[in-house]
C-alpha cells in the first residue's frame, strides 16, 4: 500500500470511526442497563464521546499534532453532544453534579471566544466571510451553507433580474409555458417530502432533522432554477444559437454546424440521432439540425429541441440571421455541457 493510500485510510477512519463509536455510546445510554445503572453509564458516556471526537481529530492530521485550538473544538462539541442527546437518568447523573454543567459551559465558551477572535482577525486582515466562519466550524460545512444562502438569497431576491440577452441578439422565452409544469412538480416533491419526513420521524427525530434540511436545499435549487427559466431565454444573433436550459446547461451553436428548422420529426428519431432538449418534460415544438453534430464530454448532439413560448417569431428570426450570417460570418464553436 502506498503512503497515500495509508493517509487516506486513516483520514476515512478518523472520520467515520467517531460518529460510530458516539452512536454506540448513545444507543447504550438508552438502554436498560443505563437506566438501572445511570452514573456508570454516565461516566461511559462522557469518556467514550470525548475521547473519540478528540482521537478523531488527532488521527485526520498529518503529523498527529493537531493544535489546541482544534481539540478544544472536538471537546467543545462532545459538549453539545452531551448537552441535547442524553435523556433520562443518564442526563439527571451528568447534570446533577454542580461542577460539570460548570464545566461544559466554560469549555463552550473558550472555544467560541477563541475561534472567534480568530475569525475576526481573519476577517480584518481581508478574509473572505468563508475563511473567517472556517475558524469557527468545519471548512465543508461553512460552505455547504455560504452555499445554501446564496440560492435562497438568489431564489427569494433576485425576482427582477433582466432577462440575459447578449446586445444585438433577438431572446425568446421559453418560461412561459414550462415553468408552470415544473411549479407542479415542485409543489408534489414538497408532499412528499412532508410525508417522509412524518414517516422518518416516527423512527428518528435527529434524521427527520437531516432530511428536512436536505428537503429545503432541494426545494431553493429548484425555485432558483424556476427563476433562470425566465432570465436565460433562447438566444439568436450573428454567431448562431444560444441553447439554454435555465441556468441549469447551456450549448452555444456557431452558424457553420446549423442545418435549419426540422418541420417533420419524431422523438424517438430526434434521441436516437443525439437530442439536446431545453424542454425538459414539455413536449417540443421547434427542432434544430446540426451538421457535424456537437460532441461534448458524454455524447454526440445532433438535434436541439425546445418548447417556446413564440415558436413562429424564433423561426422567423432564425431564417433572417441564417441568412445574413452563412456568406461571411465563420464563429467558432463556444460549448458549455
Amino acid at each position: 500500500m502506498s503512503a497515500f493510500d495509508t493517509v487516506l485510510s486513516r483520514r476515512t477512519l478518523a472520520t467515520l470511526a467517531p460518529p460510530f463509536a458516539v452512536a454506540a455510546a448513545l444507543s447504550l445510554a438508552a438502554s436498560g442497563w443505563a437506566a438501572a445503572n445511570p452514573g456508570l453509564a454516565a461516566i461511559l458516556l462522557c469518556w467514550i464521546v470525548a475521547d473519540a471526537l478528540a482521537l478523531g481529530t488527532i488521527a485526520k492530521h498529518e503529523a498527529r499534532r493537531p493544535g489546541a485550538k482544534a481539540l478544544l473544538g472536538a471537546f467543545a462539541l462532545a459538549i453539545l453532544v452531551l448537552l441535547i442527546r442524553p435523556r433520562g437518568p443518564v442526563r439527571d447523573a451528568i447534570m446533577g453534579v454542580p461542577a460539570v454543567p460548570l464545566a461544559l459551559g466554560l469549555t463552550i465558551f473558550a472555544y467560541l471566544g477563541w475561534s472567534g477572535r480568530k475569525a475576526w482577525q481573519v476577517r480584518r486582515g481581508g478574509g473572505s466571510m468563508e475563511d473567517a466562519l472556517a475558524q469557527i466550524l468545519p471548512r465543508p460545512l461553512v460552505a455547504l451553507a455560504l452555499a445554501e444562502a446564496r440560492v435562497l438569497h438568489l431564489a427569494l431576491l433576485s425576482w427582477r433580474r433582466p432577462t440575459d440577452v447578449p446586445e444585438g441578439a433577438t431572446g425568446f422565452a421559453y418560461h412561459r409555458y414550462l415553468a408552470p409544469m415544473l411549479w407542479v412538480l415542485l409543489a408534489l416533491m414538497i408532499i412528499e417530502a412532508m410525508v417522509v419526513h412524518l414517516l422518518v420521524a416516527l423512527w428518528n427525530a435527529w434524521a427527520a432533522l437531516i432530511l428536512s434540511i436536505m428537503s429545503l436545499a432541494l426545494v431553493g435549487w429548484f425555485i432558483l432554477f424556476l427563476r433562470s427559466l425566465k432570465r436565460h431565454p433562447v438566444c439568436v444573433d450573428a454567431r448562431g444559437l444560444t441553447w439554454p436550459i435555465g441556468s441549469m446547461r447551456s450549448l452555444t451553436i456557431p452558424w457553420r454546424q446549423v442545418v435549419g428548422v426540422r418541420a417533420e420529426w419524431t422523438l424517438a428519431e430526434l434521441r436516437a440521432a443525439g437530442l439536446f432538449n431545453g424542454g425538459l418534460i414539455a413536449h417540443p415544438n421547434i427542432v434544430v439540425e446540426l451538421d457535424p453534430p456537437v460532441q461534448t464530454r458524454r455524447r454526440s448532439i445532433r438535434f436541439l429541441a425546445h418548447r417556446l413560448d413564440e415558436p413562429s417569431d424564433f423561426v422567423a428570426a432564425f431564417s433572417a440571421w441564417n441568412v445574413a450570417a452563412s456568406s461571411s460570418f465563420s464563429p467558432r464553436l463556444d460549448m458549455k455541457d
